[in-house]
């Protein structure tokens, strides 16, 4: 009597087994194909076969300094769980894919407060961006709409988050990054004088913000955004000191060309004591220290 004899065979996600370890190296703009700078670094740990550990580094005079971190979970072939935390954004995203006939994926990033981003990639773990990629504010509204090629920036077109058009084609990496002519002190002093003039007790904040800065390629500022804040009324009066700083600026270049760039400014609050003293600057940052 012959028996018959099922061999089941279980189908691991992709991500399971042949995929190994590996670093990407980006230049400026996001350049992949021989960058004669490497200026970013994303390392990809796969730690089993439904979790992955992506950091994102960048390069500094004293080495790489991690920047960004992913935590990804893969739920299926089609669904990503994936918790981020860094400078620009923290938080949990679950990323969806859908296959395309050239072998690209379509991908959608969705928070808990709707879609956040979504667009067309090479490849899943890192994405590798490569045609329109929208991107979206907490209220729905566009924030912007880019067109990528092998990853890195071709154009865009900027909304701010009333649906008002902003400036066109913001690069966020370029070779030479924007100078403010009269110097950082000038900008110490007037966004000082914004707050005592608001009569704002700083003695009630502490912590970081970053407010991000549209420098435009003729030298002014194109746009002020609070990328991360502390409390709306100090938000609102340092957008309205940064958009009123007369002065201008030497633009950012990329490629040789004069280009409109998106500087993040990251301002700390530092509380000791109870007396506003002073306001420092140290490695790219601005201090208020309060002692």
């Amino acid at each position: 009597m012959k028996k018959l004899i099922i061999i089941i065979i279980i189908l691991i996600p992709v991500f399971s087994s042949g995929q190994r370890d590996a670093d990407y190296y980006y230049g400026v703009n996001g350049r992949m194909e021989n960058p004669d700078k490497k200026v970013l670094k994303k390392s990809v740990d796969y730690k089993g076969k439904n979790k992955i550990r992506v950091k994102t580094f960048k390069s500094t005079e004293d080495g790489w300094q991690q920047i960004y971190n992913e935590k990804i979970k893969v739920v299926s072939d089609t669904i990503f769980e994936i918790r981020m935390k860094g400078n620009s954004f923290s938080g949990k995203v679950e990323r969806e894919f859908k296959a395309l006939e050239n072998g690209y994926f379509e991908f959608t990033d969705r928070t808990k407060n709707g879609i956040k981003r979504k667009g067309k990639s090479k490849q899943k773990v890192p994405l590798i961006l490569d045609g329109e990629v929208v991107e979206y504010y907490e209220n729905g509204t566009k924030r912007s709409v880019s067109q990528y090629k092998n990853n890195e920036l071709i154009s865009n077109k900027n909304w701010q988050p009333d649906g008002t058009e902003i400036v066109d084609d913001i690069f966020y990496s370029v070779d030479s990054e924007p100078r403010f002519e009269p110097g950082m002190g000038f900008i110490h002093q007037q966004i000082s004088q914004a707050i005592k003039k608001a009569n704002f007790d700083l003695l009630t904040v502490q912590g970081q913000m970053i407010i991000g800065l549209v420098i435009t390629k003729e030298g002014e500022i194109g746009g002020v955004r609070i990328v991360q804040g502390i409390s709306q009324t100090l938000n609102g009066i340092l957008v309205e000191a940064f958009g009123n700083i007369k002065g201008a600026w030497v633009p950012a270049k990329l490629d040789g060309q004069d280009v409109n760039y998106f500087q993040m400014l990251p301002i700390n609050f530092i509380a000791s004591q109870y007396n506003f003293d002073s306001l420092e600057f140290t490695g790219g940052m601005m201090y208020w220290v309060i002692h």
